[in-house]
C-alpha cells in the first residue's frame, strides 16, 4: 500500500475535507429549520416507526383517526388498518440520531413531537454521517488495490461528482447514502471473507444484507456481488464451489443473521396485517419484469443515470481495464450491475418520482467506484499524448456532474418532468429560464401503475 506524502494519508484527507464541505453545504442551505420540507414523501414512510413507536406508542397507528394525519403516509388495507408503507431498516439506522434529538428537543424549547426543527436536523445530519461512513469503508476496500491518490480521487468523485452529493446534502434523509454506506461495508467484508473466511464474517456479511434488504428489499441483489467474486473461469468457478461447501456451516449462520434482521419487520406485520409477509405497497406498485425501460432510464432526458450523472461513465470505460486486471471483481460486477438494472427500470416508475437524477442506483456507487478507480489508473498510466485529452474529458464529465447538482438545487433541472428541449434550455445556466416550464413534460403516473410507461 502506497503513501503518496510520507505519513500523511491522501484518501483520508480527501473524506475530511469532503467531509468539511458538504457539513457546510448542509448547515448553510437551512432545510432543517422547514421540518415539513425535510420529513416529506417518502422520508414520511421511512421515519413513520420511529415517532409511532418511542412517541405515541401505537404502531398500529390508530392514532391517526384522531390527530397527525398530515404528517405519516401510511397505506390503508382493506379492513381499515393502517400499515407503514416501507420496511423499517431506514428508521433503525435513523434510531440513534432520533433518540438524541428526541432527548435534547425540549431542553433546547422545541416540541418533543417528533416533527420539530431538532428531529429535522437530525435526519439530515444522519444521512450525511452515513455517507462519510461509506467513504471511509470504501477508501479500505479501494486501497487494498490502487494507491493513495487513485483512491482520494475515486472518492472525490463519488461524493462530489454524483448525485450522491444531493442526497448526503439536500435530500440527505432519504434511503440513498444509508443503502451506500451499506453496500460498502457489504463490499469490504466481501473482499476479507474472500480472503479469510471464518464464521464471524459470515455473520458479519449475513447481517449486512438483511440491513440492506431491509432499508430497499430489491437491493438483495447484491449478493450476487458475493457469490460471483473471484470467479474469472472454470477453475476458479470450481473451486469457489468448493469453498462455498466448505464454509457452508459458516454460510447458514449468515442466513440465519440476514433472516434475524428481518424478525421485527415479520412481527410488524403480523400484529398489522396477520401475516408474517406482506407486500406494503398494494396492487396498484409492481414490476413490469416483460418491459424493462433500459434506454430510457440510462440515457433519457426525464432522468438518465448516464445523462445527469455522466461522470459514471468514467466508471463504465473502468470496466474495460478492470477485465484486464482483476477479472474476479469484473465479473462480480458485471453480474450485480445486470440484474439490478434490469430490476430497477421494471419498476412501474423507472424513474422513481420526484429527486435528482436515476436516484435509485445510488448505493451502486459503492462498487462502480472500483471500476472508477481503475479508469483512473489506467488513464494516469499512458503516455502523456494520451493522458492529456483524457484527464481533460474526465474533469469535464466530473464538472458537468457536479454541476448538474446545482442546477439541481436552483430549479434548472426539474424533479421529474425533463425534456431534451428544457435540458437545452437550462444546459449551463444555475437557473431555470422563463421558457423553462413550458418545456417540461409531467409524466403520467397513473398510466405507468399501468404499465403504460
Amino acid at each position: 500500500m502506497k503513501r503518496a506524502c510520507g505519513k500523511i494519508s491522501v484518501s483520508a484527507v480527501a473524506i475530511v475535507l469532503v467531509g468539511v464541505f458538504c457539513l457546510g453545504k448542509m448547515v448553510g442551505n437551512h432545510r432543517y429549520s422547514q421540518p415539513d420540507r425535510v420529513i416529506a414523501w417518502d422520508v414520511l414512510s421511512y421515519y413513520a416507526y420511529l415517532p409511532a413507536a418511542i412517541i405515541e406508542h401505537d404502531l398500529s397507528l390508530s392514532f391517526l383517526y384522531r390527530e397527525h394525519a398530515g404528517t405519516y403516509w401510511p397505506e390503508t388495507l382493506p379492513d381499515g388498518r393502517l400499515v407503514v408503507k416501507t420496511s423499517m431498516g431506514v428508521a433503525l439506522m435513523y434510531a440513534p440520531f432520533f433518540l438524541v434529538a428526541h432527548t435534547l428537543a425540549p431542553m433546547l424549547g422545541y416540541a418533543a413531537d417528533g416533527f420539530s426543527q431538532p428531529y429535522a436536523f437530525a435526519l439530515m445530519f444522519a444521512g450525511l454521517f452515513y455517507m462519510l461512513l461509506g467513504l471511509v469503508l470504501l477508501r479500505r476496500l479501494l486501497l487494498m488495490l490502487y494507491d493513495e491518490w487513485v483512491v482520494a480521487a475515486a472518492l472525490v468523485i463519488v461524493a462530489l461528482c454524483t448525485n450522491l452529493y444531493i442526497y448526503s446534502v439536500h435530500d440527505a434523509p432519504m434511503s440513498h447514502a444509508f443503502s451506500f454506506c451499506l453496500f460498502a461495508l457489504f463490499a469490504l467484508l466481501t473482499e476479507r471473507w474472500h480472503h479469510s473466511p471464518g464464521v464471524m464474517r459470515s455473520a458479519a456479511l449475513g447481517l449486512t444484507l438483511g440491513l440492506i434488504s431491509l432499508v430497499r428489499p430489491s437491493n438483495v441483489l447484491v449478493g450476487l456481488y458475493f457469490l460471483f467474486y473471484g470467479i474469472d473461469s472454470r477453475k476458479a468457478l470450481l473451486a469457489k464451489a468448493a469453498t462455498l461447501r466448505a464454509t457452508l456451516p459458516g454460510l447458514l449462520v449468515a442466513a440465519a443473521c440476514a433472516v434475524a434482521v428481518w424478525v421485527p419487520q415479520m412481527v410488524y406485520w403480523r400484529a398489522n396485517t396477520g401475516h408474517f409477509l406482506f407486500y406494503s405497497y398494494g396492487g396498484r406498485e409492481r414490476f413490469f419484469f416483460g418491459d424493462p425501460k433500459l434506454l430510457q432510464g440510462l440515457f433519457g432526458w426525464r432522468k438518465g443515470w448516464l445523462v445527469y450523472t455522466p461522470s459514471m461513465l468514467l466508471a463504465v470505460a473502468g470496466m474495460v481495464p478492470l477485465y484486464r486486471s482483476h477479472r474476479g471483481h469484473f465479473w462480480a460486477l458485471a453480474v450485480f450491475m445486470a440484474a439490478n438494472l434490469y430490476v430497477v427500470f421494471s419498476w412501474w416508475c423507472w424513474w422513481y418520482g420526484g429527486g435528482f437524477g436515476l436516484r435509485a442506483l445510488i448505493e451502486s456507487y459503492a462498487l462502480l467506484a472500483i471500476p472508477l478507480a481503475e479508469w483512473l489508473r489506467w488513464m494516469w498510466s499512458r503516455r502523456a499524448g494520451l493522458r492529456v485529452p483524457l484527464m481533460v474529458v474526465s474533469v469535464a464529465l466530473c464538472g458537468l456532474s457536479a454541476f448538474h447538482s446545482v442546477q439541481y438545487i436552483g430549479g434548472a433541472i426539474h424533479w421529474d418532468s425533463m425534456t431534451r428541449a428544457a435540458y437545452a434550455d437550462s444546459f449551463l445556466h444555475k437557473h431555470p429560464s422563463p421558457l423553462f416550464q413550458s418545456l417540461l413534460e409531467e409524466p403520467d403516473y397513473e398510466a405507468a401503475r399501468q404499465g403504460r410507461r
